[in-house]
Protein backbone atom coordinates (compact mmCIF):
# COMPACT_ATOMS: atom_id res chain seq x y z
CA UNK A 1 0.00 0.00 0.00
CA UNK A 2 1.52 3.28 -0.50
CA UNK A 3 1.00 6.29 1.50
CA UNK A 4 -0.90 8.25 -1.53
CA UNK A 5 -3.34 5.09 -1.17
CA UNK A 6 -3.44 5.82 2.61
CA UNK A 7 -4.64 9.00 2.78
CA UNK A 8 -6.94 8.58 -0.21
CA UNK A 9 -9.08 6.35 2.77
CA UNK A 10 -11.83 8.01 4.10
CA UNK A 11 -11.43 9.25 7.78
CA UNK A 12 -14.17 6.94 9.06
CA UNK A 13 -11.84 4.04 8.29
CA UNK A 14 -8.53 5.43 9.97
CA UNK A 15 -11.09 5.97 13.09
CA UNK A 16 -11.79 2.35 13.05
CA UNK A 17 -8.78 1.30 12.37
CA UNK A 18 -7.04 3.34 15.55
CA UNK A 19 -9.75 2.59 18.21
CA UNK A 20 -8.55 -1.31 16.84
CA UNK A 21 -5.11 -0.98 17.72
CA UNK A 22 -6.31 1.21 21.20
CA UNK A 23 -8.93 -1.96 21.68
CA UNK A 24 -6.09 -4.43 21.45
CA UNK A 25 -3.54 -2.93 23.60
CA UNK A 26 -6.08 -2.21 26.28
CA UNK A 27 -7.32 -6.03 26.55
CA UNK A 28 -3.59 -6.82 26.60
CA UNK A 29 -3.00 -4.79 29.54
CA UNK A 30 -6.50 -6.27 30.89
CA UNK A 31 -5.24 -9.51 30.31
CA UNK A 32 -2.49 -8.82 32.84
CA UNK A 33 -4.05 -7.16 35.78
CA UNK A 34 -5.77 -9.63 38.44
CA UNK A 35 -6.64 -10.33 41.58
CA UNK A 36 -5.57 -13.35 43.78
CA UNK A 37 -5.94 -14.45 47.71
CA UNK A 38 -2.59 -14.75 49.25
CA UNK A 39 -2.46 -16.43 52.69
CA UNK A 40 0.65 -15.96 54.54
CA UNK A 41 1.05 -18.25 57.93
CA UNK A 42 -2.78 -18.51 57.99
CA UNK A 43 -3.40 -15.17 57.23
CA UNK A 44 -5.28 -14.07 54.32
CA UNK A 45 -4.57 -10.83 51.92
CA UNK A 46 -6.64 -10.23 48.63
CA UNK A 47 -4.30 -8.89 46.20
CA UNK A 48 -4.31 -6.95 43.14
CA UNK A 49 -1.51 -7.90 40.46
CA UNK A 50 -0.07 -7.28 37.08
CA UNK A 51 2.36 -10.78 38.17
CA UNK A 52 1.92 -13.40 35.79
CA UNK A 53 3.00 -16.36 38.00
CA UNK A 54 3.31 -17.32 41.72
CA UNK A 55 6.81 -16.26 42.32
CA UNK A 56 6.58 -13.34 40.42
CA UNK A 57 3.40 -12.04 42.79
CA UNK A 58 5.92 -13.26 46.10
CA UNK A 59 8.45 -11.36 44.46
CA UNK A 60 6.43 -8.21 44.33
CA UNK A 61 5.22 -8.62 47.61
CA UNK A 62 8.54 -8.72 48.82
CA UNK A 63 8.46 -12.41 50.00
CA UNK A 64 11.77 -14.13 48.76
CA UNK A 65 11.12 -17.55 49.18
CA UNK A 66 14.39 -19.78 51.02
CA UNK A 67 14.70 -23.75 51.07
CA UNK A 68 13.29 -23.96 54.22
CA UNK A 69 9.24 -22.70 52.98
CA UNK A 70 6.73 -23.88 51.44
CA UNK A 71 4.44 -22.71 48.82
CA UNK A 72 1.18 -24.06 47.17
CA UNK A 73 0.59 -23.93 44.45
CA UNK A 74 4.33 -24.23 42.95
CA UNK A 75 6.16 -20.96 42.02
CA UNK A 76 6.13 -21.55 38.40
CA UNK A 77 2.24 -21.44 38.63
CA UNK A 78 0.86 -19.00 35.97
CA UNK A 79 -1.71 -16.48 37.29
CA UNK A 80 -4.85 -15.85 35.94
CA UNK A 81 -7.27 -14.48 38.99
CA UNK A 82 -8.70 -16.12 41.59
CA UNK A 83 -6.20 -18.48 42.57
CA UNK A 84 -5.41 -19.01 46.52
CA UNK A 85 -1.59 -19.08 46.83
CA UNK A 86 -1.06 -20.31 50.50
CA UNK A 87 2.50 -19.55 51.68
CA UNK A 88 4.24 -21.06 55.26
CA UNK A 89 6.82 -19.35 56.46
CA UNK A 90 9.97 -21.53 58.26
CA UNK A 91 10.58 -20.91 62.00
CA UNK A 92 13.67 -22.03 63.71
CA UNK A 93 13.46 -24.63 65.81
CA UNK A 94 15.67 -26.63 68.49
CA UNK A 95 14.85 -29.46 68.80
CA UNK A 96 16.40 -32.34 71.81
CA UNK A 97 15.78 -35.94 71.66
CA UNK A 98 17.98 -38.77 72.83
CA UNK A 99 20.79 -36.70 74.36
CA UNK A 100 21.31 -34.94 71.54
CA UNK A 101 20.20 -31.36 70.03
CA UNK A 102 19.44 -29.90 66.90
CA UNK A 103 18.56 -26.43 65.22
CA UNK A 104 16.63 -26.44 61.92
CA UNK A 105 14.26 -24.33 60.24
CA UNK A 106 11.24 -25.72 58.13
CA UNK A 107 7.69 -24.98 57.83
CA UNK A 108 6.37 -28.41 58.97
CA UNK A 109 3.75 -27.00 61.64
CA UNK A 110 3.70 -31.09 62.94
CA UNK A 111 6.48 -31.52 66.03
CA UNK A 112 5.98 -35.50 64.97
CA UNK A 113 6.76 -35.00 61.71
CA UNK A 114 9.79 -32.77 62.46
CA UNK A 115 10.83 -35.59 64.24
CA UNK A 116 10.79 -38.15 61.87
CA UNK A 117 12.71 -35.60 59.22
CA UNK A 118 15.55 -36.13 61.34
CA UNK A 119 15.23 -39.44 61.51
CA UNK A 120 14.07 -39.73 65.33
CA UNK A 121 11.77 -42.82 65.51
CA UNK A 122 8.22 -42.24 68.02
CA UNK A 123 7.65 -45.05 70.00
CA UNK A 124 4.52 -45.62 72.26
CA UNK A 125 4.64 -43.84 75.55
CA UNK A 126 6.53 -41.40 74.12
CA UNK A 127 5.96 -37.66 74.61
CA UNK A 128 6.63 -34.15 72.58
CA UNK A 129 6.73 -31.04 74.49
CA UNK A 130 6.06 -27.77 72.30
CA UNK A 131 7.59 -24.59 74.63
CA UNK A 132 7.42 -27.11 78.03
CA UNK A 133 3.85 -27.90 77.41
CA UNK A 134 2.93 -31.78 76.50
CA UNK A 135 1.14 -31.12 73.31
CA UNK A 136 -1.21 -33.88 71.37
CA UNK A 137 -0.65 -35.25 67.54
CA UNK A 138 -2.89 -32.45 66.77
CA UNK A 139 -0.74 -29.84 68.03
CA UNK A 140 0.14 -27.26 65.10
CA UNK A 141 3.13 -25.45 65.78
CA UNK A 142 2.89 -21.32 64.83
CA UNK A 143 4.53 -20.34 61.96
CA UNK A 144 7.24 -17.77 61.38
CA UNK A 145 8.02 -18.14 65.67
CA UNK A 146 10.91 -19.69 67.40
CA UNK A 147 9.93 -23.40 69.25
CA UNK A 148 11.87 -25.83 71.14
CA UNK A 149 10.34 -29.59 70.73
CA UNK A 150 11.67 -31.96 73.55
CA UNK A 151 11.05 -35.57 73.39
CA UNK A 152 10.46 -37.65 76.44
CA UNK A 153 10.78 -41.49 76.28
CA UNK A 154 8.33 -43.76 77.35
CA UNK A 155 10.40 -45.73 80.58
CA UNK A 156 10.44 -49.09 80.54
CA UNK A 157 9.56 -50.57 84.56
CA UNK A 158 10.11 -53.97 85.75
CA UNK A 159 8.03 -54.44 88.95
CA UNK A 160 9.22 -57.58 90.61
CA UNK A 161 6.96 -58.69 93.72
CA UNK A 162 7.39 -61.46 95.99
CA UNK A 163 6.05 -64.44 93.24
CA UNK A 164 5.50 -63.04 90.03
CA UNK A 165 6.81 -59.65 88.00
CA UNK A 166 5.33 -57.10 85.42
CA UNK A 167 6.65 -55.13 83.60
CA UNK A 168 5.00 -51.72 80.99
CA UNK A 169 6.63 -49.01 79.98
CA UNK A 170 5.27 -45.41 81.26
CA UNK A 171 4.94 -41.71 80.15
CA UNK A 172 4.32 -40.42 83.77
CA UNK A 173 6.83 -38.45 85.45
CA UNK A 174 7.25 -39.93 88.46
CA UNK A 175 7.57 -44.04 89.42
CA UNK A 176 3.93 -43.11 91.82
CA UNK A 177 2.43 -41.62 88.78
CA UNK A 178 3.14 -44.69 86.59
CA UNK A 179 2.16 -46.96 89.07
CA UNK A 180 -1.47 -44.87 89.53
CA UNK A 181 -1.73 -45.27 86.13
CA UNK A 182 -1.43 -49.09 85.71
CA UNK A 183 -3.78 -49.44 88.88
CA UNK A 184 -0.96 -50.64 91.14
CA UNK A 185 -1.85 -49.77 94.77
CA UNK A 186 0.65 -48.90 96.88
CA UNK A 187 -0.31 -48.60 100.81
CA UNK A 188 2.11 -46.60 103.14
CA UNK A 189 3.22 -49.62 104.70
CA UNK A 190 4.33 -51.61 101.59
CA UNK A 191 8.22 -51.99 101.03
CA UNK A 192 9.51 -50.13 98.02
CA UNK A 193 13.10 -50.27 96.76
CA UNK A 194 12.99 -47.12 95.46
CA UNK A 195 11.03 -43.78 96.33
CA UNK A 196 7.58 -43.35 94.70
CA UNK A 197 8.77 -39.45 94.33
CA UNK A 198 11.52 -40.95 91.57
CA UNK A 199 12.20 -39.45 88.43
CA UNK A 200 10.98 -41.27 85.33
CA UNK A 201 13.46 -39.92 82.18
CA UNK A 202 12.96 -43.06 79.75
CA UNK A 203 16.18 -44.99 80.85
CA UNK A 204 14.97 -48.48 82.08
CA UNK A 205 14.12 -48.97 85.92
CA UNK A 206 13.41 -52.00 88.19
CA UNK A 207 11.42 -51.73 91.04
CA UNK A 208 10.99 -54.59 94.03
CA UNK A 209 7.33 -54.06 96.00
CA UNK A 210 7.00 -56.11 99.04
CA UNK A 211 3.23 -56.29 100.25
CA UNK A 212 2.23 -55.48 103.25
CA UNK A 213 -0.07 -57.78 104.69
CA UNK A 214 -3.26 -56.42 106.83
CA UNK A 215 -3.72 -56.71 111.05
CA UNK A 216 -6.86 -56.04 112.22
CA UNK A 217 -6.50 -53.42 115.20
CA UNK A 218 -9.45 -53.15 117.91
CA UNK A 219 -9.38 -50.07 120.01
CA UNK A 220 -11.81 -48.70 122.69
CA UNK A 221 -14.18 -47.82 120.22
CA UNK A 222 -13.23 -48.47 116.71
CA UNK A 223 -11.90 -51.16 114.80
CA UNK A 224 -9.64 -50.41 111.72
CA UNK A 225 -7.25 -52.18 109.66
CA UNK A 226 -3.76 -51.42 109.11
CA UNK A 227 -1.08 -52.69 106.23
CA UNK A 228 2.24 -54.20 107.56
CA UNK A 229 5.27 -55.88 106.59
CA UNK A 230 6.85 -56.51 110.38
CA UNK A 231 7.13 -59.53 112.15
CA UNK A 232 6.18 -58.09 115.52
CA UNK A 233 3.48 -56.43 117.33
CA UNK A 234 5.28 -53.33 118.13
CA UNK A 235 6.65 -52.87 114.77
CA UNK A 236 3.32 -53.42 112.99
CA UNK A 237 1.58 -50.81 115.01
CA UNK A 238 4.28 -48.60 114.68
CA UNK A 239 4.17 -48.56 110.89
CA UNK A 240 0.40 -47.75 111.26
CA UNK A 241 0.93 -45.06 113.05
CA UNK A 242 -0.61 -46.54 116.18
CA UNK A 243 1.51 -45.38 119.11
CA UNK A 244 1.48 -46.87 122.47
CA UNK A 245 1.84 -44.17 125.36
CA UNK A 246 2.95 -44.35 129.29
CA UNK A 247 1.39 -47.72 130.29
CA UNK A 248 -0.99 -48.84 127.48
CA UNK A 249 -0.55 -52.08 126.46
CA UNK A 250 -1.56 -54.85 123.47
CA UNK A 251 -2.42 -58.28 123.64
CA UNK A 252 -0.13 -60.09 122.12
CA UNK A 253 2.37 -58.11 123.73
CA UNK A 254 4.41 -55.75 121.87
CA UNK A 255 7.72 -58.19 121.54
CA UNK A 256 5.12 -61.02 120.60
CA UNK A 257 5.14 -62.16 116.95
CA UNK A 258 1.95 -61.14 114.93
CA UNK A 259 -1.00 -63.71 115.91
CA UNK A 260 -2.16 -66.26 112.88
CA UNK A 261 -5.62 -64.44 113.61
CA UNK A 262 -3.83 -61.35 112.27
CA UNK A 263 -6.32 -59.31 115.10
CA UNK A 264 -4.46 -57.20 117.99
CA UNK A 265 -6.46 -55.13 121.20
CA UNK A 266 -5.07 -52.67 121.92
CA UNK A 267 -5.69 -51.13 126.06
CA UNK A 268 -5.13 -47.54 126.41
CA UNK A 269 -4.17 -46.72 130.36
CA UNK A 270 -4.61 -43.42 132.17
CA UNK A 271 -4.37 -42.56 135.48
CA UNK A 272 -6.13 -40.25 137.65
CA UNK A 273 -5.11 -38.67 140.91
CA UNK A 274 -8.62 -37.85 142.56
CA UNK A 275 -8.51 -35.72 145.91
CA UNK A 276 -10.97 -36.83 148.13
CA UNK A 277 -12.16 -35.40 151.78
CA UNK A 278 -13.91 -37.04 154.84
CA UNK A 279 -15.98 -36.22 157.79
CA UNK A 280 -14.46 -37.40 160.88
CA UNK A 281 -17.31 -38.24 163.35
CA UNK A 282 -16.46 -37.03 166.51
CA UNK A 283 -16.07 -38.77 169.82
CA UNK A 284 -18.46 -38.18 173.18
CA UNK A 285 -17.16 -37.58 176.69
CA UNK A 286 -18.44 -38.25 179.73
CA UNK A 287 -18.27 -35.43 182.84
CA UNK A 288 -19.99 -35.99 185.72
CA UNK A 289 -22.83 -33.04 186.77
CA UNK A 290 -23.30 -33.17 190.19
CA UNK A 291 -26.92 -30.93 189.37
CA UNK A 292 -27.95 -33.50 187.53
CA UNK A 293 -30.05 -36.45 189.26
CA UNK A 294 -28.68 -39.89 188.38
CA UNK A 295 -29.62 -41.26 184.79
CA UNK A 296 -30.05 -37.97 183.20
CA UNK A 297 -27.89 -37.30 180.70
CA UNK A 298 -26.99 -33.31 179.04
CA UNK A 299 -25.58 -31.96 176.04
CA UNK A 300 -22.80 -29.51 177.46
CA UNK A 301 -20.46 -28.76 174.20
CA UNK A 302 -21.74 -29.60 170.78
CA UNK A 303 -19.39 -31.87 169.19
CA UNK A 304 -17.16 -30.43 166.09
CA UNK A 305 -16.78 -33.05 162.83
CA UNK A 306 -13.38 -33.38 161.73
CA UNK A 307 -12.06 -33.40 157.74
CA UNK A 308 -9.70 -36.08 156.58
CA UNK A 309 -7.93 -35.70 153.34
CA UNK A 310 -6.79 -38.35 150.86
CA UNK A 311 -5.14 -38.77 147.79
CA UNK A 312 -6.02 -41.60 145.42
CA UNK A 313 -4.78 -42.61 142.14
CA UNK A 314 -7.33 -44.20 139.79
CA UNK A 315 -6.23 -46.90 137.01
CA UNK A 316 -8.61 -46.97 133.84
CA UNK A 317 -8.40 -49.33 130.75
CA UNK A 318 -10.50 -48.00 127.86
CA UNK A 319 -12.08 -45.50 130.25
CA UNK A 320 -13.14 -48.19 132.73
CA UNK A 321 -11.81 -48.00 136.30
CA UNK A 322 -9.66 -50.76 137.24
CA UNK A 323 -8.11 -49.85 140.55
CA UNK A 324 -7.93 -47.30 142.79
CA UNK A 325 -5.08 -47.46 145.90
CA UNK A 326 -4.90 -44.47 148.48
CA UNK A 327 -1.29 -42.88 148.58
CA UNK A 328 -1.69 -40.54 151.29
CA UNK A 329 -4.41 -39.87 153.85
CA UNK A 330 -3.90 -36.90 156.30
CA UNK A 331 -6.07 -35.13 158.53
CA UNK A 332 -7.03 -31.46 157.86
CA UNK A 333 -8.81 -30.76 160.69
CA UNK A 334 -8.89 -32.70 164.24
CA UNK A 335 -12.98 -33.50 165.23
CA UNK A 336 -13.86 -31.38 168.68
CA UNK A 337 -15.38 -34.04 171.05
CA UNK A 338 -18.98 -33.53 172.37
CA UNK A 339 -19.42 -33.13 176.14
CA UNK A 340 -22.16 -35.06 177.82
CA UNK A 341 -22.78 -34.27 181.66
CA UNK A 342 -24.04 -37.32 183.23
CA UNK A 343 -26.11 -36.83 186.71
CA UNK A 344 -24.77 -38.00 189.97
CA UNK A 345 -27.54 -37.09 192.10
CA UNK A 346 -29.10 -40.54 193.85
CA UNK A 347 -32.24 -39.55 195.34
CA UNK A 348 -34.03 -42.36 197.79
CA UNK A 349 -37.06 -42.90 197.02
CA UNK A 350 -39.72 -45.05 197.60
CA UNK A 351 -42.92 -47.13 195.73
CA UNK A 352 -45.75 -49.18 196.35
CA UNK A 353 -45.80 -52.36 194.67
CA UNK A 354 -48.00 -55.75 194.50
CA UNK A 355 -44.97 -57.39 196.92
CA UNK A 356 -44.56 -54.06 199.51
CA UNK A 357 -43.53 -50.86 199.54
CA UNK A 358 -39.89 -50.59 198.75
CA UNK A 359 -37.28 -48.15 198.95
CA UNK A 360 -35.35 -47.81 196.05
CA UNK A 361 -32.27 -45.41 195.00
CA UNK A 362 -32.33 -46.07 190.94
CA UNK A 363 -35.50 -46.74 188.34
CA UNK A 364 -34.79 -47.83 184.86
CA UNK A 365 -36.61 -49.32 182.53
CA UNK A 366 -35.19 -52.45 180.32
CA UNK A 367 -36.63 -55.43 178.07
CA UNK A 368 -36.43 -58.37 179.75
CA UNK A 369 -36.19 -62.00 178.81
CA UNK A 370 -36.21 -64.90 180.47
CA UNK A 371 -33.87 -68.30 180.95
CA UNK A 372 -33.20 -71.07 182.73
CA UNK A 373 -30.00 -74.15 183.00
CA UNK A 374 -31.73 -76.14 179.66
CA UNK A 375 -30.68 -73.10 177.36
CA UNK A 376 -27.60 -73.19 175.12
CA UNK A 377 -24.87 -72.53 177.34
CA UNK A 378 -26.57 -72.39 180.69
CA UNK A 379 -26.36 -74.54 183.53
CA UNK A 380 -26.84 -74.83 187.16
CA UNK A 381 -24.44 -71.90 188.32
CA UNK A 382 -24.40 -68.67 187.42
CA UNK A 383 -21.65 -66.15 187.49
CA UNK A 384 -20.92 -65.23 190.14
CA UNK A 385 -21.58 -69.22 191.06
CA UNK A 386 -25.16 -68.68 192.95
CA UNK A 387 -27.56 -71.53 192.03
CA UNK A 388 -30.12 -70.83 189.27
CA UNK A 389 -33.42 -70.41 190.33
CA UNK A 390 -36.00 -67.75 189.97
CA UNK A 391 -34.93 -64.59 191.56
CA UNK A 392 -31.55 -64.43 189.93
CA UNK A 393 -30.98 -62.74 186.57
CA UNK A 394 -28.18 -61.79 184.43
CA UNK A 395 -27.46 -58.64 182.86
CA UNK A 396 -24.59 -57.69 180.11
CA UNK A 397 -21.24 -58.27 180.91
CA UNK A 398 -20.34 -54.38 181.37
CA UNK A 399 -22.95 -54.08 183.57
CA UNK A 400 -22.18 -56.87 185.85
CA UNK A 401 -18.96 -55.33 187.09
CA UNK A 402 -20.56 -52.91 188.35
CA UNK A 403 -23.76 -54.83 189.30
CA UNK A 404 -22.69 -57.55 190.72
CA UNK A 405 -24.68 -59.06 193.93
CA UNK A 406 -26.94 -55.67 193.35
CA UNK A 407 -30.86 -55.77 194.87
CA UNK A 408 -33.36 -55.37 192.16
CA UNK A 409 -37.19 -55.55 191.90
CA UNK A 410 -39.16 -56.15 189.18
CA UNK A 411 -43.03 -56.18 188.85
CA UNK A 412 -44.33 -59.24 187.71
CA UNK A 413 -41.07 -61.42 188.76
CA UNK A 414 -40.27 -59.80 191.92
CA UNK A 415 -37.27 -59.30 194.39
CA UNK A 416 -34.01 -60.50 192.69
CA UNK A 417 -30.53 -60.50 192.36
CA UNK A 418 -27.85 -59.49 190.08
CA UNK A 419 -25.56 -63.26 189.91
CA UNK A 420 -25.37 -63.36 186.05
CA UNK A 421 -24.24 -62.55 182.49
CA UNK A 422 -25.84 -62.42 179.63
CA UNK A 423 -24.46 -63.29 175.98
CA UNK A 424 -26.08 -61.85 173.01
CA UNK A 425 -27.76 -58.36 173.14
CA UNK A 426 -26.84 -55.24 171.22
CA UNK A 427 -24.38 -53.40 173.74
CA UNK A 428 -26.63 -50.43 173.36
CA UNK A 429 -29.51 -52.04 174.69
CA UNK A 430 -30.84 -52.11 178.71
CA UNK A 431 -31.89 -55.82 179.27
CA UNK A 432 -32.09 -58.34 181.66
CA UNK A 433 -32.67 -62.19 181.19
CA UNK A 434 -35.00 -62.99 184.27
CA UNK A 435 -33.67 -66.54 185.83
CA UNK A 436 -36.12 -69.71 186.16
CA UNK A 437 -35.59 -73.35 187.28
CA UNK A 438 -36.96 -75.13 184.04
CA UNK A 439 -39.24 -76.90 185.80
CA UNK A 440 -40.90 -73.46 186.72
CA UNK A 441 -40.28 -71.27 183.40
CA UNK A 442 -41.85 -68.68 182.52
CA UNK A 443 -41.22 -66.55 179.36
CA UNK A 444 -40.66 -62.92 179.15
CA UNK A 445 -40.40 -60.75 176.17
CA UNK A 446 -41.10 -56.97 177.37
CA UNK A 447 -39.98 -53.47 178.62
CA UNK A 448 -40.15 -53.87 182.35
CA UNK A 449 -39.03 -51.23 185.27
CA UNK A 450 -35.89 -52.40 187.45
CA UNK A 451 -36.01 -50.70 190.54
CA UNK A 452 -32.38 -50.90 192.65
CA UNK A 453 -33.09 -51.26 195.99
CA UNK A 454 -31.50 -49.36 198.88
CA UNK A 455 -28.81 -48.52 200.37
CA UNK A 456 -26.84 -46.86 197.22
CA UNK A 457 -23.62 -48.77 196.86
CA UNK A 458 -20.43 -46.16 196.96
CA UNK A 459 -19.73 -43.84 194.31
CA UNK A 460 -17.27 -46.08 193.20
CA UNK A 461 -19.17 -48.72 192.59
CA UNK A 462 -21.97 -46.85 190.59
CA UNK A 463 -22.23 -47.23 186.82
CA UNK A 464 -23.55 -43.59 185.80
CA UNK A 465 -24.02 -44.07 182.34
CA UNK A 466 -25.96 -47.10 181.08
CA UNK A 467 -24.09 -48.14 177.80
Amino acid sequence: MHIPDLIKKPLYQLIAAGLAVVLGITLIVLSLHKTVFLVVNGQTEEISTYSLTVKGLLKSQDLHLTESERVAPDPGTMLWGGELIILNIASSVEITADGESNTLQTAERRPANILLDLGVALFPKDRILVDGVAGGNDLLLSLGKSHQIQLLRGTPITLEFENSSQQFISDADTLAEALEKEGIEVFKADQLSKPLNTTLNGAPIKVTLIRAEPLLVHLADETITIRTTAETVGAALAQGGIALQGLDYSIPSELEAIPENDQVQIIRVREEILLKQEQIQFSSEYQPADDLALDQLQIQTGGEYGIQAQRLRLVYENDREISRSLEKEWVIKEPGSRIIGYGTQINIETANTPDGQITYWRKITAYATSYDETCPGCSNTTSSGAYLKKGVIAVKLDWYRYMKGMRVYIPGYGFATIEDVGGGVPWSANWVDLGYRHKDYVPWSENVTVYFLAPAPPPENIMYVLY
